[in-house]
């Protein structure tokens, strides 16, 4: 136990503050020093206290409304010698100003807590969370407030080194190593405004680096960096960044229900930088600005909207705008472009339903990975928001992207086992349960916010993205650490999703009369099953680099509708099962380059001379390069098939019933190198499906005929330049399903070889 002189309690609390100590913990024992530790405080211009602070409770809580928050198992002492106190130093004097001035040196000192719990579920907690560092700074504080002259002003700064911090569940521990970080704060200002606590920070600067973000999955191994053998564990890689912000904080007593607390925030970032570090090549986003602002935070010890125990965080509203000035990667800094996100979380209806924004804190995590976890019932509504991207001063705006959604995620620290009977991986693993959740974008604007709405997201398909899709959700996706090689991040996934909708082209939802159903081409009645494992993400020196190991799953549409997702004339059913083994890609910056439109020139006077159309896009953009490997039939499961339905019979409710009408099936669809290369005995199977997409925001050619006249125009679009090759392409059989006969076989072994496609696609407005 520390024993603290009989100072006044004023005094004695600004000292436990300095070292770090809770003061609801400290004021257990109050007792005189003896000579040893008497003889360490010095008293001359000031005070001196030097101590070897070791401390554990049981349990520190927090009530609201008779509920309560419990943090068991508290320890501080040593990182580094278990069962031992953190040095610290702390000189206290008094200015001429009357200011209190602290230098403090904290030296290895761990502070951590086994679980949290809450009183309404005591069988389960989040987990435990363990926090090492060493301090040594400044604090000064003096009279007088920012607004009043009440109040308190502080002028803060500090070096931490030697950092962890660590969060555990069921003896796994995913952890931040080797942090350091810099930070000076000057001229905080601390007041009571009315029955507001209010801080305000103008300027607050720091710079901090993250070594290398850990797994272990020994429970004998808390907090350290290397395994039992000496070799270091397991990394998914490094962070480091900088930045310079100004806040205002507005805290105020009472939360969502009776007692509680209430925050509100306005934040400023003047500059920033962000980077990721895999084996030292960086993903970086520089040049950061911004600004939020968040509007009635409140924090209960509650109940969800199911009655389960939770630590509520409801929110009034969020909006803000982040601009990123360039997303870089590789070595020589090559950069995609810059990217801009205004945003406005608050409350609206979607479909008829409203939502709120909302996130509440439970224990336990996946039913199966043990008794600590954390699940986050969440739910959530982005009213609005544009999302732009400019390439080479150019620029493309993903124009009104709304979302909302409502379901639990549940985070557990895993290892490689199956566990009651389910299948966890290594490492850090985000579950869904009964997710239900949906987005949709009104268009493009190519330009400015001010330019008409367009299409063109249906060029970014083969990325798997949909314009509009809704979705019922139950799965989870497990990110291990370690890459292809050295660090990184390894992938396990298994999705399942129900009652989709997803839009393959959509028009405007908005045009500005007011909200409509939105037109298009849908996939709906829609259920996918799908599985990844063992899928590499690293950034190397070209860029961002995928590989899969293996990916199978299947997509089985009810109806393929064109009109609105719910009444549109429907084509039938479609059935698409996938099965992948050793596919890649690789996304880099710099877009198409140099491009001869409508022509093969190799240069501008070459290529208009056969016709073509030189362009000149620029070195920034996207370069997407994808080797899809379609593996031979492993099962009816794991296999490359598409069936096609129509003519079914419907049940008593008017639905489709499938299987029961009419269908054409291309089953055992795979790729192949053409022959035996490496004397295995089985066709050589590595080349694949390759696609290069290369992706730019370029004035493109446009002739249209205005009274008659053609004239020659050159708008602003989205460019997409893509290029598909196979060497051989098989179909093992393609059959005639038919609902009395059942299914015969048509043709036996199609096959497609040494196919290269190549095209130039422009997205503009329509004059």
């Amino acid at each position: 136990m520390t024993k603290v002189i009989g100072l006044p309690k004023a005094c004695a609390a600004l000292m436990l503050a300095a070292t770090g100590v809770p003061g609801g913990v400290a004021w257990a024992d109050m007792q005189s020093l003896d000579d040893g530790e008497l003889s360490r405080i010095q008293g001359q211009s000031g005070i001196t206290l030097e101590m070897d602070l070791q401390l554990s409770a049981d349990r520190v809580s927090y009530y609201d409304d008779g509920r309560g928050a419990h943090l068991e198992g508290l320890k501080v002492g040593s990182s580094e010698n278990p069962g031992q106190g953190a040095f610290h130093r702390t000189r206290i004097d008094i200015g001429a100003d009357a200011s209190l001035n602290l230098d403090y040196l904290v030296e290895d000192r761990r502070v951590e807590f086994s679980d949290i719990r809450l009183a309404g579920a005591p069988s389960v907690s989040m987990g435990g969370i363990f926090f090492d560092h060493s301090l040594q700074g400044t604090l000064s504080i003096r009279e007088g407030g920012g607004v009043g002259g009440s109040g308190y002003t502080f002028d803060s700064a500090y070096t931490m080194t030697g950092g962890r911090l660590g969060y555990r569940t069921n003896g796994n521990s995913v952890f931040l190593d080797d942090i350091t970080m810099n930070v000076e704060a000057l001229g905080i200002t601390l007041e009571q405004v009315g029955d507001t606590l209010e801080l305000i920070s103008e300027n607050v600067t720091g710079n901090w680096k993250v070594g290398a973000i850990r797994f272990s999955d020994d429970p004998l191994i808390y907090g350290r960096a290397t395994d039992a053998s000496g070799a270091p564990l397991a990394s998914y890689g490094g962070l480091e960044g900088d930045y310079r912000i100004s806040s205002r904080t507005g805290i105020k007593a009472g939360g969502r229900e009776g007692q509680g607390l209430r925050i509100d925030n306005e934040t400023t970032i003047h500059s920033a930088n962000f980077l990721y570090l895999d084996d030292g090549n960086a993903l970086a986003l520089r040049d950061i600005t911004g600004e939020y602002r968040i509007y009635d935070l409140r924090i209960d010890v509650t109940n969800d909207n199911q009655g389960r125990p939770a630590l509520g965080l409801t929110l009034g509203g969020l909006e803000g705008e982040l601009a990123v000035g360039s997303v870089e990667v590789g070595p020589s800094g090559q950069s995609f472009g810059s990217v801009n996100l205004a945003f406005a979380f608050e409350d609206r209806a979607f479909n008829g339903r409203n939502y709120t924004n909302a996130v509440y804190l439970q224990g336990g995590g996946h039913q199966d990975a043990g008794a600590q976890g954390l699940r986050l019932a969440a739910e959530w509504s982005l009213s609005n928001a544009d999302l732009s991207y400019t390439d080479n001063g150019n620029r493309v705006i993903v124009s009104g992207l709304q979302s909302w959604g409502q379901g639990d995620l549940t985070v557990n620290v895993t290892r490689n086992e199956i566990r009651n009977g389910t299948r966890f991986y290594d490492g850090l693993r985000i579950g869904f349960e009964d997710l239900s959740a949906g987005y949709r974008i009104n268009g493009l604007r190519v330009g400015d916010e001010n330019a008409p709405l367009q299409g063109g997201t249906e060029l970014l398909l083969a990325l798997g993205f949909y314009p509009a899709y809704e979705f019922d959700m139950d799965g989870h996706i497990t990110l291990g650490a370690g890459g292809a090689s050295g660090e990184g991040l390894t992938i396990n996934s298994d999705i399942h999703v129900r009652n989709g909708k997803a839009a393959v082209v959509a028009a405007p939802y908005d045009e500005g009369a007011g909200e409509v159903p939105q037109k298009g081409l849908w996939l709906t009645e829609m259920t996918y099953d799908g599985h990844v494992r063992n899928m590499t993400v690293d950034v190397t020196e070209e860029g961002l680099a995928m590989a899969t190991e293996e990916a199978w799953g299947t997509m089985d549409v009810g109806n393929v509708r064109v009109g609105t997702s719910d009444d549109g004339a429907s084509f039938g059913r479609l059935r698409m099962q996938s099965y992948e083994k050793d596919s890649s890609a690789l996304i880099r910056p710099g877009g198409a380059g140099d491009v001869c439109v409508g022509g093969s020139g190799s240069s501008a006077a070459a290529c208009g001379a056969l016709g073509g159309t030189w362009e000149t896009r620029g070195d920034e953009g996207v370069s997407i390069a994808m080797a899809k490997v379609l593996a031979p039939a492993a099962s009816d499961e794991k296999k490359n098939a598409l069936l096609w339905e129509t003519n079914r019979s419907v049940d008593g409710q008017g639905r489709p019933v499938n299987g029961s009408g009419t269908a054409i099936l291309l089953n055992d669809i795979h790729t192949s190198d053409g022959g035996d290369f490496d004397g295995d005995g089985q066709d050589d199977n590595t080349y694949g499906i390759r696609t290069d997409l290369a992706v730019d925001v370029y004035p493109t050619r446009v002739i249209r005929t205005v009274d008659g006249v053609k004239r020659v125009e050159h708008p602003l679009g989205f460019a997409v330049q893509a290029q598909s090759s196979f060497k051989e392409l098989s179909i093992n059989n393609i059959d005639m399903i038919h609902p009395v006969g059942g299914a015969q076989t048509a043709v036996y072994g199609a096959v497609l070889q040494n196919v290269d496609i190549r095209a130039n696609l422009t997205a503009t407005p329509i004059p």
